[in-house]
């Protein structure tokens, strides 16, 4: 006798709870071991909750049972691209592309693997078909948007980028969303998303849509806000909804869609920049401690949330190796849990920990202000350095953000960054010898000149 059935299962997971609903269709398909929906919502809920190896077995029993599910072959692709075993992530994807010609979901995933292979051609070709099967295939859009911006293609990128969101969903608040209309005499909400490098990026066109509207609030995040405010901008700074009155706004845009309609790129930089009463602050601490040396400040880890944190961070038994470089004032700007190891480190007149002061971005341009370089992962203090003109060497995975494009050394973005690329995926050693190499020149070009 069945005591369960596909209906009661996804109602748990449609109520957000996914962990039940997948031990409740475990016992289901224990029940009724060769019922081929049983695995397929059990596989979906085992994706979902990144038990990949558990997820592989279910896919796995599904295609044995029923070898004509596509849906089968899209999800083992998706697992099999998770555990970078990109060729056979590749064959499956095709597989349930012949079996269903016109499964959109799976052209954008092969997209996605594809990429990952370099194979950018194909990519693209992918992508595209995604697209054309599924035209309201948000993520498809998206996903076109960042290969463009990858491949340097910026402003066909920011086009097909600026299609990520359903604006109707995602804004809560009644006004209309710019699409480029004249502002002249008018009042615009410009509102953040994304993270906050995401965020210190796209700041810099701020100042073109003070040049074109009557009033511009900027609504940005409690840890960015006082570095605006004491920059003592010609807009209003907020952080809350509370502080704000739809009534009063004609359009509202998302900071990270500015990119998208303004007519050019072009920007001047630096955009931010340390209050003066900061600077001096961290001057005289520094001053303190440098004793001549040369001010590096560092960051090793990103946010551990990220999903791409596992790529773009480093260890910092790695990452130390390149304190012995001499000549240098090892700065640490890593905040976190990651700080913690900073201050374990030996060497105590070489190291110089400002990390637990920095409770938000005005005070950790205070310090940025004051150091001759930082070097960073890809994280929001790179961008912060990148946007105040700081000389920034940045560390870059081999599959890097779409922002950082391909092969080059300099950035687009920040005329002040170099970049610092892994030539093989997943070897920070090689990277880091680099770094170090170019910072003993460094070193030695400065005593020169002194």
């Amino acid at each position: 006798m069945k005591t369960h059935s596909v209906e009661e299962g996804l109602n748990l997971a449609h109520g957000g709870k996914i962990r039940e609903a997948a031990i409740y269709f475990c016992q289901a398909v224990k029940e009724e071991p060769h019922n081929p929906e049983l695995y397929l919502r059990l596989g979906e809920l085992l994706v979902a909750l990144e038990e990949w190896d558990h997820a592989q077995a279910c896919f796995g029993q599904l295609i044995a049972l029923a070898p004509e599910c596509a849906e089968a072959y899209n999800y083992m692709g998706i697992i099999l691209k998770r555990k970078e075993y990109l060729a056979e992530a590749e064959s499956c994807y095709r597989q349930a592309i012949e079996l269903n010609p016109d499964y959109a979901e799976a052209f954008h995933n092969m997209g996605n693997c594809l990429l990952r292979e370099e194979k950018y051609e194909e990519a693209e070709a992918a992508y595209w078909q995604a697209v054309k099967l599924e035209p309201d295939l948000l993520k498809a859009r998206f996903s076109l948007g960042t290969f463009y911006l990858l491949m340097g293609q910026r402003e066909k990128g920011w086009k097909w980028y600026d299609a990520r969101l359903n604006w109707e969903d995602s804004f809560r608040m009644d006004i209309p969303i710019w699409q480029g209309e004249s502002l002249e005499g008018r009042s615009i909400l410009l509102f953040y998303e994304q993270g906050f490098g995401d965020m210190l990026h796209c700041l810099r066109y701020v100042p073109q849509i003070v040049g074109m509207a009557k009033e511009v609030t900027v609504w940005i995040q409690e840890p960015l806000a006082r570095l605006l405010k004491e920059m003592e901008p010609p807009y209003r700074v907020c952080t809350s909804s509370r502080e704000l009155d739809a009534a009063q706004f004609d359009f509202a845009c998302s900071i990270f869609s500015l990119p998208a309609k303004l007519p050019s790129l072009e920007a001047e930089v630096p955009y931010l920049w340390a209050a003066q009463e900061n600077k001096d602050t961290w001057r005289k601490k520094l001053a303190l401690a440098s004793n001549g040396l040369l001010k590096v400040g560092v960051v090793w880890a990103g946010n551990p949330e990220h999903t791409n944190d596992e790529n773009r961070s480093i260890s910092f038994e790695e990452f130390r190796r390149m304190f012995t470089v001499q000549g240098i004032l090892w700065v640490n700007l890593q905040v976190g849990e990651e700080q913690k190891y900073f201050q374990e480190a030996s060497e105590p007149a070489r190291l110089f920990d400002a990390a637990g002061e920095l409770t938000d971005f005005a005070e950790t341009a205070g310090v940025i202000a004051n150091l001759d370089l930082v070097i960073a992962v890809d994280t929001a203090v790179a961008h912060l350095a990148g946007a105040m003109g700081k000389a920034t060497w940045l560390l870059l995975p081999y599959h890097p953000e779409w922002r950082w494009e391909l092969k080059r050394e300099d950035c687009f973005w920040y005329p002040a960054m170099r970049l610092f690329r892994q030539t093989v995926r997943g070897d920070w050693s090689e990277v880091l010898l680099r770094v170090a190499t170019a910072l003993t020149e460094k070193v030695n070009l400065t005593e020169r000149r002194e």
